[in-house]
């Protein structure tokens, strides 16, 4: 069935006009974006594109491709906010990492943005405000050819998967070498954060998914470690942080 752009609100992840209405395996319905965004289920077409337009319109920006899915009756909450004046980034992190929480962490600050994705308390995406950039990195280091970086892209966006999926699933690059650039990427966009004295940030406990074959988790203290021994090479001086001890 054909629907007019006004049928849609855009959407509140990458700023697209244009949905479809998917017919979910248990029989419901829901709103989708090429972005990977999914509005909330529904038993009739007309209830779903109900549903994605009354959904949070300032949520969080994901650059990613994921699936994300705030829990039923709760996707009007943030779990955690702020400004980097009162806390700074490191015990923003610190905290969510002690307490394992899966969820998107977003700062803003004059118009740009980053994100920071989390897992069981450990990172496993980031970006600053220009977006992801593991292709680029990993054209730049010669670790794939322009063709190949073009072909996985498109299969990326036909597909719609992350990257760091079809370069495995198509043997593009190999699991260490993406991990490596993974690391390089995540690294340097919250090195990037670790240098905002102000802005706020919003933090939400919601479901995450993308395929096992692109993740890669990160532990968190060891990205602000890492992250605050280089700025305190370069500027010196930086938080106190110890790393929490966590269950197993």
């Amino acid at each position: 069935m054909a629907y007019s752009i006004k049928e849609f609100k855009p959407c509140p992840f990458c700023g697209r006009i244009w949905m479809s209405v998917m017919d979910l395996p248990d029989g419901r319905f829901s709103t989708h974006c090429r972005c990977g965004a999914q509005g909330p289920s529904a038993e009739e077409r007309e209830a779903a594109i109900q549903a994605w337009n009354t959904r949070d319109q300032h949520l969080l920006w994901n650059p990613f491709r994921l699936s994300i899915r705030f829990q039923e009756k709760t996707e009007l909450s943030v779990d955690f906010k702020g400004t980097l004046a009162s806390i700074d980034l490191a015990t923003i992190l610190q905290a969510l990492a002690s307490r394992n929480k899966t969820g998107i962490l977003q700062v803003t600050k004059k118009g740009s943005k980053s994100v920071i994705v989390l897992r069981n308390g450990n990172i496993v995406a980031a970006t600053d405000s220009e977006g992801a950039r593991l292709g680029q990195i990993l054209y730049k280091n010669g670790m794939i050819s322009h063709q190949k970086l073009q072909e996985a892209l498109a299969i990326a966006k036909s597909e719609e998967k992350m990257l760091g999926e079809v370069l495995l699933i198509h043997r593009f690059v190999g699991r260490e070498t993406l991990r490596e650039i993974v690391y390089q990427q995540v690294q340097e966009a919250v090195k990037d954060l670790f240098n905002w004295k102000e802005g706020d940030f919003e933090y939400r406990d919601c479901d995450v998914e993308f395929g096992e074959q692109g993740m890669t988790e990160i532990n968190t203290i060891e990205i602000i470690m890492e992250s605050l021994r280089r700025i305190e090479e370069r500027f010196g001086g930086g938080p106190d942080i110890r790393a929490p001890r966590k269950k197993r």
